[in-house]
């Protein structure tokens, strides 16, 4: 990880590197690379590292892939289950690395210079290995990472984004799902070859019905696959031997939420999350899959997996805890808190002044601190607020978060106590409403600048010993900032801050100086080589440290600070800061400058900035971007990264002496992320610094000017009162000695301004209005043209008179003419078609009946020619009726309103494209006809109403005048009782005036046209009467009346006489009486001659309101009418368009058909070109089975010889030596069968028994058998017999004959091998020769339906609708067991019907009735069952009877003459003696009372002194446990314990020794045989 090497030419001066970086922990970020490695252990790789967790022993070891040796970068990560891992590097033509975990040792490095990256790895349950590469080739690659070799290269062809890849933890099987597709490959090892098999869900395309995305997979415990969609519904995922189908397993509808769906293999089930906040365990019974268990996490989850036995997994939340799921049993399952590592970091510190604890903040403002060394967790709050951040200072514990709420910036100071774990607000402030994005501590920690940079806005604290804030200065700037800090500038402490002069980066040239301890501004004078993108104090006074813009070099700026007010600068040396790339940042301490780059490295060195660096490290890789901050403590012990990806790393620089990290689980109440226990920069409410000086300075101002204020208001209150009289004095004056108002006008100035003002307003209206309605007109004569003028017939819709019926016309397009150049190519084409019609077989046309009629028999023929018709079997029936309607099969009603071309396409003939694209144009044409012909009589209709709304209108007014005259008459006759009949005209509608739409009348306009003073004319006066003699002397010759009306004359009064007026009836005289009666006689004949006029009015009202009525009634049954057979035309227009659409239908039938057809063949050809390669390959898979059979056979053969010539090396031996050696060669190490003994495994093993060394990569499982087999080889294992060439010789061939066993199992693996693969291709081959089999079955049905299809057409028909007795659903599969009955068959049926339902209704009366005497019978024989029940039920209560004994006594007694008065004396007598005996009881129980309470209080005296001794007792008891030993129990516990210790320990060793000695007597005897047989005994030959 170090970079010791500074430069070239230092190679001379070679030291020893005082640093030995190790990464000591690490917070990733992105968990797509995690899995399991071994049993308990889990791996999370990202950018250069694999972080390592041991469920176990709770440990994290961390990996770091930054080197050559070490890998450059981790792109893939897979875990084995042997405590191996694989993993790729994150570069061009990357590497595979398989390593050991926890020690890392490398057992292979595989390289492939044509793959460009790995986008995953998958170790298989082999010695196999799988790389799916990425662009530009994605393929799957196959190595055996023992032998560095690849297998098999085979493209994917796939290219999808986000795709999942897994390995089978039990057969040799690799999943790759990306969602909508699937692909299963099965690895298959023949030998010497590899293959690989394609079993794919394919994705579905185009028009077919999508499935669910599948989001997560994984393989169960036996090897079956499972799959999750968004919506947690599982699946299981199976073959069908060609390729592979989903079939559901388990759904439940009440599962909702938002959160994304993980699935993992655990026990003997499944454990899915989401998309609600459940985790659930799914578990198969018999049949079906149940949720048998179910969890709540903290926060949503993020990553979920499982270890290759499914007995242990984990899952990572989005906040960073980290849980550990276990189970003894599928009932008692535990999710327990592994750790804690926060995710989304934006933030590190490090906390002064020990640097022990580091504070980090992440995206959602959750502050964490931990401690450095162990990354506990030692506290988390939520920072309330939006864009947070937060700056440590670099003496105190101290705090200073900042961000916004409510739209204010603000600021907090919080101090941490590192023995009590808290936090402790000290001080805030609410700043500014720009956005505060950087607050910088000084050195000494004494003061603080916060900044707006964007706005240029800077407010300068000074931090009090109690952690308190004193603004010294708030300034703006007035322009961006790239950078702003504090550094001591000779005595004084001071402000630096970079003035942005770029929009494109943050960079700056020019630098402001305010002096921190006064808030003074300081002139910065002097030249600076920059522009800047970073500046930072250095440990030497007045140095100061820039960072350029686009370069790898700093420069040290000299700064002298001891003029007054001046700050002057120079250029010191400019250095290589030794990164690689143009873009890098710093951070300072007082013991170390750290500079950290885009490229991902970090250079340590001395807080003096010397040109040579102490260290360099690359803490992130360089395709990533870079490290975002870098920190270092004050003792140069560990350096904290984050980098841009989000990454949290913790070097240690030196030799790590401390032991390995052990995590602990944290407690959740040091995790307080809830708004109950939150941080508050600032409340809602505060308003900021700005503000509060804005309003000081407004409340300041106005105490200052008060007095002022006070005597302007009292001096205008004072002239506004003296303008007031003025006023109401002028008012009071005659009008011509009044003065104008605009006199009293005392602010001349104002009000021309004002004019000015008004009239600016008043021509920006003028202007804004016509531009206005210049766009509006625009707007307007666009839609009028597009709309409106290209309508010939626009739309109307004509309502009837005084009722709700309304009637449209049809709109009329310009393109509709007679005739357009695709219908006369049409007449063209079908004139030369119908030209042989005669030759045309139409077997649906019958020929025309000859009928020859008689005159004599003109009424029986007559009679017999429609008598066929009436028949529905009849043949000549259908015959006459195609000769009388040409065309009743056409489908349509079109001809029975205007004429059809004779060119027109009979939809029995219609079946070809061409045709279908003819018939278009006809129904076009017939529409457009059909269309015209409705609007000319819908024209009629407008005309018919224009005529009868104004006879309407004349009758109306006539009807209103009669009302008025009847109304008159009324008034005449003294009537107080009016007609208040009111008569409502006929209006036009909007509707009806469609060019009232594009047209504004006059009076439309609700407002009142704007006429200017210059616009008015004056009415000039009138001239006077003009001398009219011509109209008077008119009337003087005409009696004043030029034409008499009878009914004006009527109406006026008669009359009365002088006499009548002027004189009482007494004084009438002849004359009078006689003007009297004359009078009266011309009124009583006026009076009749109103009452005829008033019947004549009733008579005529009568009548014309009948005429009226009618007129109106006709005229709207019209519009019904008209209605009525618009609806015909529409249903006309759909009959065309739906003979039209049936055509399409079939013509689109056809595409499909043909389609279908094209797709089956491709898949017979596809699965034909399967079956070759298959078969090519299956032969392949025969040949190595055959070589593998050969070299088995040539082993056994080699084996057997080896058994036979084993005596031919030892033939000047002994027999029984040799037999003996035979022995030993025979003996072999005890051979235990284990899974991870595969052919290549075997073939190690094999060679290093032959060769006596112990290869690298030998499996552990084998080292046993290697080490037995040495020790069969040791000189002690020699017999006596033998000497040491012959025993050499010996172990020489029982290792090759060993080899030769070992590589004959391994060999009978590869031939089991061979025979899975055989197998397997064999099924391949078969299921897709079936499908074959299948496909072309369906081809063949497939054709019999296309010509069924083509033979079965379908005919429409426009029939009467009848009486339709079927549910409707507007299909045509509603028609399918349809039958047409004619309406006679119909009502016979009924009748029928009717006939047998009346006898039924005879018969069921009839029943009914006859049941009715039943159920009276039935009745009456129940009711005598109750009775006789009822009776016996009585008797047997009579015979139960029992007659007690005071009964009887009772009556014995009255019997014998004893009264009821004897009864009572005896009745006292009683009484009194049991009076006399309850008193004796009292008294007893009394005395026994006494003698109790007595007993009681002798009981209480000795309960007292029993007391007393008890506490006397305690006393003694307690004082004699503080005299005695308190650690005496313990020793003679601790006696007892040795002793019985002691005597198991004895009685242990004399079990040893006696089976010692046991042993060693079996060994003497055992060897004492042996001596007898190698050296037998030879007794002495005696001869008798």
């Amino acid at each position: 990880m170090a970079d010791p090497n500074k430069d070239a030419n230092d190679e001379s001066e070679e030291t020893e590197d005082p640093y030995d970086p190790t990464v000591r922990w690490a917070n990733p970020h992105c968990l797509d690379l995690m899995t399991f490695v071994g049993r308990d252990t889990f791996a999370v790789a990202e950018d250069i590292y694999i972080i390592f967790f041991n469920l176990k022993t709770n440990t994290e070891i961390v990996y770091v892939a930054n080197n050559s040796t070490m890998g450059d970068g981790v792109d893939a990560l897979a875990g084995h289950r042997s405590s191996l891992f694989a993993f790729s590097e994150k570069t061009k033509n990357g590497r595979i690395f398989i390593a050991t975990y926890p020690k890392f040792v490398k057992l292979a490095e595989l390289k492939d210079v044509t793959v460009n990256r790995y986008k995953a790895l998958c170790m298989m349950e082999s010695d196999l290995i799988a790389g799916f590469t990425g662009f530009p080739n994605y393929c799957v690659n196959v190595w055996c990472w023992r032998t560095n070799q690849r297998l098999i290269s085979i493209e994917t062809n796939i290219n999808k984004r986000k795709q999942i890849y897994m390995a089978s933890r039990t057969h040799m099987l690799l999943c790759e799902c990306w969602g909508t597709g699937l692909i299963v490959w099965e690895v298959a090892r023949c030998y010497k070859k590899c293959f690989l098999l394609r079993r794919a869900k394919e994705e579905v395309v185009q028009w077919e019905v999508t499935e669910p995305p599948l989001v997560g997979v994984c393989w169960n415990y036996e090897g079956q696959l499972f799959a999750i969609d968004p919506k947690a519904n599982l699946y299981s995922v199976t073959s069908d031997g060609i390729a592979m189908v989903t079939q559901l397993e388990w759904s439940e509808n009440n599962i909702s939420g938002n959160n994304y769906t993980y699935i993992c293999s655990f026990l003997t089930g499944i454990l899915i999350y989401g998309p609600d906040e459940y985790i659930r365990f799914l578990k198969k019974d018999e049949k079906t899959w149940t949720a048998v268990w179910s969890y709540v996490p903290h926060d949503p989850v993020v990553r979920l997996i499982s270890n290759s036995f499914c007995d242990v997994a984990t899952m990572w939340t989005n906040h960073g805890f980290v849980y550990k799921i276990t189970a003894d049993a599928e009932e008692k399952i535990e999710v327990n808190l592994f750790t804690f590592k926060q995710r989304n970091v934006k933030k590190i510190q490090l906390i002064a002044p020990d640097y022990e604890c580091v504070a980090t903040m992440n995206d959602t403002g959750i502050l964490a601190i931990y401690e450095a060394a162990t990354a506990k967790l030692v506290m988390a709050k939520y920072v309330k607020g939006f864009e947070i951040s937060f700056q440590a200072s670099p003496v105190d514990p101290l705090l200073a978060v900042f961000g916004e709420e409510r739209g204010n910036y603000g600021i907090a100071l919080k101090s941490f106590n590192y023995q009590e774990k808290k936090t402790k607000s000290e001080a805030s402030m609410c700043l500014t409403h720009q956005i505060v994005s950087l607050v910088a501590f000084s050195p000494t920690g004494r003061h603080l600048v916060a900044a707006a940079m964007a706005a240029g806005h800077i407010f300068i604290f000074k931090i009090t010993e109690d952690y308190k804030l004193n603004l010294m200065r708030y300034t703006e700037l007035g322009r961006g900032l790239a950078d702003c800090f504090l550094m001591k500038a000779g005595q004084d402490m001071r402000c630096f801050s970079l003035v942005i002069f770029s929009e494109k980066y943050s960079i700056g040239e020019r630098i402001i100086c305010v002096n921190a301890d006064t808030g003074k501004d300081n002139k910065f004078a002097g030249k600076m080589q920059g522009p800047y993108a970073r500046l930072l104090p250095l440990s030497t006074k007045d140095t100061m440290f820039a960072i350029p813009h686009l370069s790898r070099q700093f420069h040290i700026l000299k700064l002298c600070g001891d003029k007054g007010m001046t700050v002057s600068v120079k250029m010191g040396p400019i250095i290589e800061s030794g990164h690689e790339i143009k873009l890098f940042d710093g951070f300072r301490n007082m013991q170390a400058l750290l500079t950290f780059a885009f490229d991902g490295t970090v250079i340590l060195r001395p807080p003096d900035a010397p040109e040579e660096y102490d260290l360099k490290l690359i803490l992130t890789h360089r395709y990533e971007d870079g490290i975002k901050s870098a920190v270092i403590d004050d003792k140069n012990r560990y350096i904290l990264a984050l980098s841009a990806s989000g990454t949290v790393s913790c070097t240690y620089l030196r030799k790590n002496l401390m032991q390995e990290l052990v995590h602990e689980a944290p407690e959740m109440e040091k995790y307080s992320a809830d708004e109950g226990a939150q941080f508050i920069i600032i409340h809602g409410s505060e308003k900021n610094y700005l503000d509060v000086q804005e309003d000081k300075k407004v409340r300041e101002e106005s105490l200052d000017y008060k007095r002022q204020r006070d005597e302007v208001v009292k001096t205008f209150e004072s002239v506004q009162a003296k303008l007031v009289d003025l006023l109401e004095e002028n008012l009071a004056e005659r009008p011509l000695h009044q003065l104008s108002l605009s006199e009293f006008n005392l602010h001349h100035e104002a009000k021309k301004e004002r004019l000015k003002m008004a009239e600016k307003e008043r021509e920006e209206i003028r202007l804004l209005t016509e531009a206005r309605i210049r766009a509006q007109d625009k707007v307007t004569a666009w839609i009028k043209q597009t709309c409106w003028d290209t309508v010939v017939s626009q739309r109307v819709k004509l309502f009837a008179i005084h009722s709700h019926y309304h009637v449209e016309n049809f709109a009329i397009l310009p393109s509709q003419r007679e005739k357009w150049p695709e219908l006369e190519q049409i007449e063209a084409l079908r004139t030369i078609e119908m030209e042989n019609n005669d030759d045309l077989f139409q077997p649906w046309v019958e020929p025309e009946l000859e009928l020859k009629v008689h005159p004599s028999k003109g009424g029986g023929s007559a009679q017999s020619c429609r008598s066929p018709r009436r028949s529905v079997d009849s043949g000549a029936d259908v015959a006459v009726d195609v000769v009388v309607e040409p065309y009743v099969l056409s489908g349509t009603n079109a001809h029975k309103y205007v004429s059809i071309p004779p060119f027109m396409i009979p939809q029995m003939l219609a079946f070809s494209f061409l045709q279908m694209n003819w018939l278009y144009h006809l129904v076009r044409l017939n529409t457009q006809n059909i269309r015209l012909w409705f609007n000319k009589q819908f024209d009629e209709l407008v005309v018919l109403k224009k005529r009868e709304v104004g006879l309407v209108a004349e009758r109306n007014s006539r009807l209103r005048f009669i009302i008025e005259e009847l109304n008159k008459l009324s008034d005449l006759r003294g009537s107080f009782h009016h007609l208040k009949i009111v008569i409502k005209d006929p209006e036009w509608f909007q509707e009806e005036q469609p060019h009232k739409l594009i047209k504004v009348e006059p009076e439309e306009c609700s407002i009142e046209p704007y006429i200017s003073p210059s616009q008015i004319v004056l009415v000039p006066p009138d001239p006077g009467p003009k001398d009219d003699f011509r109209e008077r002397a008119l009337m003087e010759m005409m009696d004043g009346v030029l034409e008499k009306l009878w009914h004006e004359e009527i109406k006026k009064p008669i009359p009365m006489p002088q006499c009548m007026l002027d004189k009482d009836p007494e004084h009438f005289n002849e004359e009078d009486l006689r003007q009297v009666f004359d009078y009266e006689a011309k009124v009583a004949f006026r009076n009749e001659e109103r009452d005829k006029y008033r019947k004549m009015l009733h008579v005529e009202y009568g009548k014309l309101s009948q005429v009226l009525n009618e007129g109106i009634v006709k005229f709207n049954q019209k519009v019904r009418e008209t209605w009525l057979l618009k609806i015909r035309m529409d249903s006309i227009i759909g009959q065309e368009h739906l003979n039209l659409m049936r055509l399409r239908r079939t013509n689109l039938d056809r595409i499909e058909m043909a389609e279908k057809l094209e797709k089956m063949r491709d898949e017979i050809a596809l699965y034909e070109r399967e079956v070759e390669e298959l078969t090519a390959e299956l032969q392949e898979i025969q040949e190595q089975s055959t070589e593998c059979q050969a070299a088995y056979e040539a082993l056994i053969a080699k084996d057997r010889s080896m058994d036979r010539t084993f005596k031919n090396h030892f033939l000047d031996l002994s027999p029984i030596i040799v037999e003996q050696a035979y022995k030993f060669f025979k003996r072999r190490p005890k051979w235990h069968q284990r899974a991870t003994f595969i052919p290549v495994v075997l073939y190690d093993l094999a060679l290093a028994v032959s060769t006596g060394v112990r290869p690298p990569l030998l499996h552990f499982d084998c080292v046993d058998y290697y080490k037995y087999m040495d020790q069969l080889d040791q000189i002690s294992n020699m017999p006596t017999v033998m000497d040491e060439n012959m025993w050499t010789t010996m172990c020489k061939l029982r290792r090759a004959k060993t080899e030769n066993e070992i590589r004959m199992r391994a060999l009978v693996q590869e031939l089991a091998y061979v025979d899975n693969a055989l197998n397997v291709w064999t099924k391949a081959i078969q299921a897709r020769r079936t499908h074959l089999q299948v496909c072309q079955a369906k081809i063949v049905e497939h054709r019999e339906i296309v010509e069924q299809t083509a033979r079965n057409k379908t005919i429409q028909l426009v029939l009467p609708a009848g009486q339709v007795e079927i549910t409707t659903t507007g299909h045509m599969s509603d028609f399918d067991d349809a039958a047409l009955i004619p309406r006679e068959d119909i009502e016979k049926i009924n009748n029928l019907i009717l006939k047998v339902g009346a006898m039924k209704l005879r018969m069921m009366r009839k029943q009914m009735a006859f049941r009715k005497v039943i159920l009276a019978k039935e009745w009456e024989h129940a009711q005598m069952k109750m009775k006789l029940r009822h009776m016996k039920q009585e008797l047997y209560s009579y015979q139960r009877l029992r007659i007690p004994k005071e009964l009887q006594l009772y009556l014995k007694n009255k019997e014998l003459g004893y009264t009821d008065e004897q009864d009572y004396l005896r009745m006292e007598k009683e009484m009194e003696a049991s009076k006399v005996a309850v008193n004796k009881i009292l008294t007893e129980q009394m005395h026994r009372c006494t003698e109790l309470e007595l007993k009681l209080a002798s009981i209480e005296v000795q309960q007292s002194k029993i007391e007393k001794l008890i506490v006397k007792l305690n006393v003694e008891v307690s004082e004699k446990r503080l005299n005695e030993d308190a650690l005496e129990p313990i020793r003679i516990r601790r006696i007892f314990k040795k002793r019985m210790e002691t005597l198991v320990m004895r009685s242990r060793l004399i079990r040893d020794v006696q089976a010692n000695h046991s042993t060693i007597v079996l060994l003497q005897t055992e060897l004492e045989l042996l001596r007898l047989k190698t050296y037998p005994t030879l007794a002495s030959f005696r001869t008798y």
